[in-house]
């Protein structure tokens, strides 16, 4: 007994899976553009929004006097290099006026410096950032350096400066403001790293 076998054409033989396979890559091909777009978009909204969320941490960690995770997000050698400088300033224009009555002013000035960067170290710590937060402002003092006093008239507002630069600016109504500037580290990363003190 002879047994005959037809052939069918490839086509005719499995449409189904040829046209599952057309489907799934058109459907991916779909996919893929507005997934992507939404990624980007996600990202752009994560790097512009990072520098608010790192200040509502720092606030947050102010507010509960918690100054570890407050040091998260203060680089406090560069913070105190810059106060130190912007100080150092201070007392240097001040000296330079007392220079013309006293031949010792000179003097004064060297003194005032070798004690000046003990004293920032102690000031600049992670309470006094945090107390600046809560709406205290720095005050050159001239025996001690600097001082904070609490204020209740603070009215707080931030912005970038730059990619790379954001500017938390708290200010008195007599004019006096103290500007908290972070920087960032990464993409999604800030510090702060300087304090543009009123004097």
């Amino acid at each position: 007994m002879r047994l005959s076998v037809t052939l069918l054409p490839a086509a005719i033989r499995a449409p189904s899976i040829t046209a599952a396979t057309s489907r799934t890559l058109t459907a991916m091909k779909m996919l893929i553009k507005p997934l992507t777009v939404l990624g980007l978009l996600a990202m752009v909204i994560g790097v512009f929004y990072s520098p608010y969320h790192a200040v509502d941490q720092m606030r947050e960690a102010a507010e509960a006097r918690d100054t570890d995770r407050l040091s998260r997000y203060v680089d406090f050698p560069a913070v105190r290099e810059d106060v130190h400088e912007a100080l150092r300033d201070s007392l240097s224009g001040e000296l330079n006026q007392a220079m013309r009555d006293s031949p010792f002013a000179a003097m004064g000035l060297a003194v005032a410096d070798a004690l000046l960067r003990p004293l920032v170290d102690a000031v600049v710590s992670p309470a006094a950032v945090g107390a600046i937060l809560r709406g205290y402002m720095p005050v050159a003092d001239g025996t001690k350096g600097m001082e904070l006093e609490p204020r209740d008239d603070v009215q707080i507002s931030m912005g970038y400066e730059a990619f790379d630069r954001f500017v938390i600016s708290i200010a008195e109504e007599d004019g006096e403001t103290v500007d908290m500037v972070l920087y960032r580290d990464n993409l999604f990363w800030w510090r702060l790293a300087a304090l543009r003190l009123p004097f």
